[in-house]
């Protein structure tokens, strides 16, 4: 072999170490940059829950093994979606509201939004407010969208076994269903047409055995894919919470389901707020499924104190009233709004 051979295959063999050297480099420089890829403190396998608030706002799967675990913030949570899909989770307490969302991504990732405690900011805004506040129902203009919408007739459902002694069952199905159709069909004292289309709204599909999958904790622990109403034990200052579940499709936020847990533990209630046997102390039902059934339609709240005629408000007009059953201007604007 000449001398001029010898040293090209020199260089080949000098060239082809050095591409592997640098491969090698490479390939322990990822596997050391996925050891470092530790799971988040609150994931820990010895958490039997996850708090929201030691979380970053956008979650790797990778490092957070969820499993079952339910993330929570502040009296309300919920399981993890399926891949494009999102949970809203929101809890109406006599200091305010709670909420949480949670939306998984396709690429492995998980968002979290509304982290923190709102009833506190709710309390400071909202202190010697009175149930009048505000402008009249039929001239307050506010409202707040959330970014999903029903595109069907929904079907939704009651467990009349959860019923509360003070209540008969055919009072709870009427006024669940009646504060169903105040929200979709937009009912209101202030002469404004309702603008839903027929195709969008939620049919009764009468009794079911099932309870809406909330836990007293006020947590979203299943996805039976089933809107139920039910009564059950919630935390002590929550009149009921709702989870909505939606899906991404075709770039927009679909409800697929909404379930709703209301407080008989901690709450009495009525379907007759007018009567002597209220004695300022039961809620009305009806209103109180209207508010909630706002979510489910995509409303969101405006602020007690200044918009406390609205049924979206974010606080309860109290016990033995019934304002809030009937929609207010704002209430059917957003409405008309996303529909």
């Amino acid at each position: 072999m000449s001398v001029g051979k010898r040293q090209a295959r020199g260089s080949i063999l000098l060239v082809t170490a050095l591409t592997l050297a640098v491969l090698t480099v490479v390939i322990v420089t990822g596997v050391s940059a996925q050891t470092k890829q530790r799971t988040y403190d609150a994931c820990q396998p010895g958490e039997d829950t996850i708090t929201a608030s030691r979380l970053p706002e956008t979650v790797s799967l990778q490092r957070c093994p969820v499993g079952e675990r339910v993330i929570r913030d502040n009296g309300v949570g919920t399981v993890i979606p399926g891949p494009g899909q999102s949970v809203f989770v929101d809890a109406t307490t006599t200091e305010g509201f709670q909420e949480l969302e949670v939306t998984r991504n396709r690429d492995g990732t998980v968002n979290l939004n509304h982290v923190g405690d709102e009833s506190e900011a709710a309390q400071t805004s909202t202190d010697n407010v009175t149930a009048a506040s505000g402008p009249g129902e039929c001239s307050d203009r506010a409202f707040n969208n959330r970014d999903y919408e029903v595109f069907v007739v929904l079907r939704g459902y009651f467990n009349p076994k959860t019923t509360p002694s003070e209540l008969s069952r055919k009072g709870a199905v009427s006024a669940i269903r009646r504060g169903t159709a105040d929200v979709y069909e937009t009912r209101n004292n202030c002469g404004l047409r309702d603008k839903i289309p027929d195709r969008i709204g939620m049919s009764y599909e009468g009794s079911i055995d099932a309870r809406a999958q909330i836990d007293t904790g006020g947590g979203c622990i299943g996805q039976d894919r089933k809107s139920v109403v039910s009564f059950g034990r919630l935390r002590e200052n929550s009149l009921a919470v709702t989870c909505t579940e939606r899906h991404l499709i075709k770039g927009k936020w679909h409800t697929k389901w909404s379930d709703i847990m209301i407080n008989k533990a901690h709450f009495n209630w009525t379907t007759r707020p007018r009567a002597r046997s209220c004695n300022g102390r039961k809620y009305d039902l009806e209103s109180t499924v209207a508010h909630e059934r706002g979510h489910t339609f995509g409303l969101d709240h405006v602020a007690e104190s200044t918009h406390g005629n609205l049924t979206m408000s974010d606080r309860s007009n109290g016990p033995c009233q019934l304002s809030e059953r009937s929609l207010g201007r704002g209430d059917v604007l957003g409405l008309a709004s996303k529909y």
